[in-house]
């Protein structure tokens, strides 16, 4: 029987609670192999059925590593599960493996079979400047396999640790994380995610140095070392929900922030503060600051035609002259990888390459602009009481205005300026002031937009229906479309890709405008024959009256949620539908009228059917207020969702004469 919930009360117990024994490599019994399900979960598709990660620091050469051994053992129920043979371990680049051995298990005519995964199996994948990716796929996996990794990996002391999730997707039946820090080094410590129960144990242990005093003689120098352990057993999954920037928010995992390094000589090198002295740093980078000031002889028409605009026109053209000539590469990043210089000349760079280009430009043409760093939505959260760099891998331009700050994004070529990328739309960041001030400002979703289909139709007598369509999509919903548009037309042609979505659905003629204009709207004119919308039984006749754009299913499926959902967008979705009925029908029945409203103005639905004569006219309006829905109002949030896709599935009844 699947466990039910999710969640167990929060406890952290600071004993000496005895741990469990660790599990040796290449040891796997056989009723572990033999096992179909897991002991728990009975949907789980894998399990990690044992996870063990240390974390500490060896002294050698004057000057100390971090060292990192993780042992893990996953066992895999069923196809789907296999996924959880893909892994990309993360590692600084001047880090290395001392230690890598991999390998699946199998139960084959009742006999264990062994497969090592071989060293020409993997591969590197260089992420950024700073961090790359051991990336590889078990081999021989199959449904009951189970696999067993460990390997240890040695890097720069002066980095932040990785996250620890003691949490994931799939269910957990015992994991351990032992954390050793000497005296010298200084950490933020939290435990981040929904209430889990833990245990903790808090000890320490001495460490030695040895050193050559001045006549050459050895020295042993003897430090404290902290010692951390968290322990989770059954730790149930969580799985993945729609509408969240990252489920590892809500993981339950252990931070240890880097604060700062006091040597033996007393002297303290700081690695997070606060966000002012972040600020500054950025401000005297070469790759931030001194970008946003680099003097650029080429453009400087550019910044001459701005300034001969009225004010408010010139940030919508210095930003479309961003967007429009330069390509973002795909890199996200705070810091230029190239320098705006190169960029100028290359015509692509990263996101800060990009942006810092944008602010340039808005700054000399005397727009009072400013750069914003933050955490990408899939980065997860900016967490805001604990400054650090780590946290921040993205930067925005904002231009101050009379009620706050426009945000601005040059990166996507078919968002109109004040709109953002999905991406960048993750609740706070921080301002980086010419005072070198670092002051926190929320991001509020700017994404407003507008999709109004007008059909015009009539039901033949072979069941077809023939019709135009007039779709206007609006502001935030035109650079969607624009965007699906211009990508359909590279991968073979948009009314090919339409009906490859809708395959009863044939267009006779398509025309658009505005796909290629800076207009805030985007209109499709289609005229089609629609099958598959009627059934009948006898002399009745049952049509489907929203057709191709009836909702079907609630992506809202759990009963429960224990953190807001977070939609990209905001705004309406109308559509204004005729139907001429054939002669020799009249109407038996129509939906009823309905109106919905969420709670605090957060939504509303209107639905309404009505005749007159052999015409059918259907009403759909569905109004999307709130981008952040808080928890106690998910409840109200599905059930309105329910009762807008139970009506939409009410079908209208037509009685032959």
């Amino acid at each position: 029987m699947k466990k039910n919930g999710i969640l167990l009360a929060f406890l952290i117990l600071i004993t000496a609670s005895s741990f469990a024994q660790k599990v040796k490599f290449r040891k796997i019994p056989n009723e572990v192999l033999q096992e179909t399900v897991h002991k728990i979960d009975s949907e789980a598709e894998a399990a990690i059925l044992y996870e063990y990660s240390r974390v500490y620091y060896t002294y050698n050469l004057g000057e100390f590593k971090l060292i990192t051994y993780v042992h893990k053992r996953i066992k895999i129920y069923n196809q789907v599960g296999m996924a959880w043979g893909n892994f990309s371990i993360p590692y600084h680049n001047e880090g290395r493996f001392s230690k890598f051995r991999a390998y699946t298990y199998n139960m084959v005519d009742e006999k264990v079979v062994e497969t090592k995964l071989e060293n020409d199996s993997y591969f590197t994948e260089e992420f950024n400047k700073v961090f790359s990716r051991r990336k590889f796929a078990m081999p021989n996996l199959a449904p009951g396999a189970v696999i067993d990794i460990e390997y240890e990996l040695s890097e720069p002391s002066t980095i932040s640790l990785r996250p620890f999730y003691l949490q994931h997707d799939i269910p957990v039946d015992y994991i351990e994380y032992e954390v050793e820090i000497p005296e010298y080094y200084t950490f933020n410590t939290s435990l981040k995610g929904l209430p889990l129960s833990v245990q903790r144990k808090n000890t320490t242990k001495t460490g030695a140095i040895t050193s050559m005093d001045s006549p050459g003689q050895a020295k042993n120098i003897n430090y404290t070392i902290k010692v951390d352990v968290y322990q989770a057993s059954d730790v149930p999954a969580l799985k993945e929900e729609p509408f969240v920037p990252s489920m590892d928010n809500y993981r339950t995992s252990v931070n240890y922030e880097l604060s700062y390094f006091r040597g033996s000589n007393g002297r303290i090198i700081s690695f997070s503060s606060t966000w002012d002295a972040i600020a500054d740093r950025y401000r005297a980078s070469d790759n931030f600051g001194k970008q946003i000031d680099q003097r650029l002889n080429e453009l400087n028409p550019v910044v001459e035609k701005a300034k001969s605009l009225p004010s408010d026109e010139r940030v919508n053209y210095l930003y479309y002259f961003v967007r429009n000539n330069y390509k973002w590469n795909g890199n996200n990043g705070e810091f230029c990888e190239k320098g705006l210089k190169k960029l100028v000349d290359e015509k692509s760079g990263n996101v800060a390459d990009i942006n810092l280009l944008l602010l340039n430009l808005l700054k000399k043409a005397d727009i009072e602009a400013l750069p914003v760093v933050m955490s990408t939505r899939s980065n997860g959260f900016l967490n805001i009481s604990h400054p650090s760099y780590t946290q921040i891998n993205y930067v925005l331009a904002a231009v101050k205005a009379s009620t706050g700050f426009i945000f601005l994004d040059a990166t996507t070529s078919y968002l109109d300026a004040g709109f953002l990328p999905d991406r960048a739309i993750n609740l706070d960041g921080i301002i980086i002031t010419e005072d070198r001030k670092g002051v926190r400002v929320s991001i509020e979703n700017p994404n407003k937009g507008s999709i109004q289909n007008n059909v015009l139709s009539e039901l033949k007598e072979d069941l077809t229906i023939t019709g135009k369509l007039r779709t206007i999509y609006s502001n935030y919903d035109a650079g969607i479309a624009r965007s699906a548009y211009k990508t359909a037309e590279k991968e073979g042609g948009y009314v090919k890709n339409l009906h490859e979505r809708y395959p009863m659905l044939e267009i006779i003629s398509y025309s658009e405008s505005g796909a290629d204009s800076l207009q805030p709207r985007m209109v499709e004119n289609i005229e089609f024959v629609l099958d598959g919308q009627v059934d009948q039984v006898g002399d009745i006749l049952y049509l489907n009256p929203m057709m191709i754009w009836q909702d079907k299913t609630n992506d809202l499926k759990s009963e429960e949620r224990e953190f807001p959902v977070f939609y990209l967008n905001t705004g309406m979705e109308k559509h204004m539908i005729s139907v001429k009925i054939p002669d020799g029908y009249q109407v038996e029945s129509l939906p009823k009228a309905t109106r919905l409203a969420l709670p605090e103005g957060l939504g509303s639905f209107i639905y309404t059917v009505t005749a007159t004569g052999n015409n059918i006219s259907i009403l759909y309006q569905y109004d999307k207020v709130a981008d952040i829905i808080s928890p106690t109002s998910y409840a109200a949030l599905r059930n309105f969702r329910t009762l807008m896709i139970d009506k939409q599935a009410e079908k209208i009844v037509l009685k032959k004469i």
